[in-house]
Order: C-alpha cells, then structure tokens, then sequence
C-alpha cells in the first residue's frame, strides 16, 4: 500500500495541510511540540479508524475549529482509493471513495500501517495490557473483522461485571453471559494465538540478524485450563468452565478475573523472561524485531507492504540498534513516515523526502 497523500484539517495544534510522502521514507523534523506526532496520528486514523493515543473524538480537534477532516489518498492493489475521516460533535464519519465504509470493511482490504514509538520500547516490562494491546492491533491489521470480535467480547464482559456489582445475581442470566463469553473469548484467544505463531519465526530471524549472540521467543500465556485447549471448540469449553470455576470468586470481588482479558504475551531471551533476564540494549533490539516482524506478518497477510509509522524511534536508540533498524527498513522495502527532533539522527536514506514541522507546518526541504 501506498500513502500518495494525507491532507488534515483542523487537526489538534496543525494548520491546514497536504503532505505528499516520498515512495520509501519520508521525514518529518522539528523541535517537539511542533504536530511531529499529530500527524502520524491522523495518518493512523486515516488507514485504521482510530487514534493510537486517544479514545476521545473532542482531544483530535484544533482549539476553535467545529471538527476535524483527515483525507487519505492511497494506492491499494493498483487501485487508487481515498479514504475520508471526519469528526465533528462527537460523531466520526468515515468514508472510503465518498460512500460510508466500517472499520471491518472487505473493501479495506491491503490498508494497513505498523506503528512504532517510544512507549514500545518498553513493551517487555509494561504491563501485560500493553502486550494485549499491541497484539490486538496486529491481529486487526491483519484481520480486520476482528473489530467486530473484540467489541462483542467487551460488550458481554461488560454485561456480566455490571451483573456481579449488583449483589444478588440471577444465575440464569449470569449462565447465560458465561456462554456468550465463552464463545466470543475463544475466537479472541485464537487469533491471537495464530498471530503469535505467524511472529514468532519473523522475530527470532530479525532479532538474529540484530543480536546474533542470543535466540528470543514469544508465548500467549492463558490460564492453565485454556492453555491445554487446541481447537476454538476446546477452547470454548474451558473458558466455559473456568468462569464456573470462578463464579463465586468473582461474585465476592465483583468482576470478571478469569479469560482472555488476562492473558499476556510473554518475550524471552535464551528461554529466560525477557523483561527480568535482558539488558537495555537486549531489550531494544527485541522490540525493534517484534515491529519489524509485524510489517512482514501484515505484508504477507495482506499480500503488501503495510506504511511504516516511526515516532521518534531514533532518539531512543543508539547508534548500532538506528542502524540496524533503518538497513532492515530498507530491506522490506516499505513506504514510512519518520519523526525525528533533529535530521542528523537519521543515516542516508534512498529516495528520502524531508519536512520540517514547525508550528503545525509543514514545509518542504
């Protein structure tokens, strides 16, 4: 997938405006708080629905503007789509070719984008929510439909602990939200379990070529019983059985402490956990091979090469690790967008294009 052009309107801090990336890297410099990060942003909720650093519609607005526009125009498949978000009173449109289009779309088909800041280089000792959270936005990138899964799984999660805050609950109906969990937590674990093994040998590869002296792994941890489970049938009967298990537990507590909501992906390094047996510089490099190994996952699930979004990665990493990075970015050959506070950061890049960000501008090197 290509990204020809992103044009923004009344977008947090950044004027109105059009950028036109370069068909490899494209990089936007300037100090920080200049709209570096914002319009990554509005790149990601153009080719995914949705802000990677917020769930409220009112924080993408400009201060005095009534709503915010964010137009992609891309290359998917040799066709040429554009895709059109719009914001305004709480509301999100969005539209692909001027008719109305849902996140889970087959139509979207190829439309992706991988993205990697700082906050991901703390994946490995984060909290297991955050690892969830990553391996969601692989599983959707991939998958689209898996919108749809995760919200149905919310939905009846939801249900069920405002059922157990009650009090006195209705086992009937407390059975009944058991079986709908069941069931939606199982598609749930997996395809997060088919996303992991389609990683797994992408990031032991990349981190090889990175860090040769040691072999990582990944594991989806679940609770014993889910964890013996194979098939999505298996997998639903002991979900099933695990919330029976826990019932009066969860009564007494008032919420739901048993499925895929506690679950997490475990990194390791030479059979060790990661995040208590690897150095700083061990715990970069596995990071950068975990993103990496999600641009080829996407590239070989979508049949292209997701956009790259890279938000001031090359500040937090030293000299070996920016140059491993940005020779495997070469290597899989797909289209980025690179924030970076000073341009000097960056090694030669081939066919680069350059932007400086000041004020919410843009303005062309």
């Amino acid at each position: 997938m290509i990204l020809r052009e992103l044009r923004v309107r009344g977008w947090r801090n950044l004027a109105d405006l059009a950028l036109r990336p370069g068909p490899s890297a494209t990089v936007l410099f300037g100090q920080n708080g200049q709209g570096k990060t914002n319009i990554l942003e509005a790149a990601y909720t153009a080719l995914c629905f949705r802000s990677f650093r917020t769930n409220s519609l009112s924080d993408l607005i400009g201060w005095g503007a009534e709503g915010s526009t964010v137009e992609a125009e891309i290359t998917v498949r040799t066709l040429e789509r554009t895709l059109k978000i719009q914001i305004a009173q709480g509301h999100k449109t969005t539209l692909l070719d001027g008719k109305a289009v849902r996140r889970d779309s087959p139509a979207l088909l190829g439309v992706g984008a991988v993205l990697f800041g700082p906050d991901d280089l703390r994946l490995p000792k984060a909290a297991a929510a955050e690892r969830r959270r990553f391996l969601d936005r692989a599983v959707f990138g991939a998958y689209r439909p898996y919108f749809r899964e995760v919200l149905t799984f919310e939905r009846t999660l939801k249900s069920r602990n405002a059922l157990l805050r009650r009090g006195l609950v209705d086992a009937t109906l407390l059975a009944s939200y058991d079986e709908k969990l069941a069931e939606a937590g199982a598609r749930i674990v997996v395809r997060r379990r088919e996303t992991v093994r389609s990683l797994v040998p992408r990031l032991v590869a990349t981190f090889w070529r990175i860090h040769s002296e040691a072999v990582v792994g990944m594991r989806y941890t679940s609770d014993q019983l889910v964890q013996a489970a194979d098939s999505e049938t298996e997998v639903v009967s002991a979900l099933r059985a695990g919330l029976l298990a826990h019932r009066e537990t969860d009564q007494r507590r008032g919420f739901t402490g048993f499925g895929p909501q506690t679950d997490d992906l475990e990194l390791e390094l030479a059979g060790h956990l990661a995040r208590e047996h690897a150095s700083q510089g061990q715990l970069r490099s596995l990071v950068l091979a975990l993103k990496l190994a999600e641009v080829e996952h996407l590239r070989e699930a979508l049949g292209e090469a997701p956009l790259l979004l890279l938000d001031d990665v090359a500040s937090e990493l030293d000299e070996e690790r920016r140059r491993s990075l940005f020779e495997a970015m070469t290597a899989l050959s797909c289209q980025s967008l690179i924030t970076v506070t000073e341009r000097d950061h960056l090694p030669p890049l081939p066919n680069c294009v350059d932007y400086l960000v000041s004020a919410g501008a843009l303005r062309r090197i």
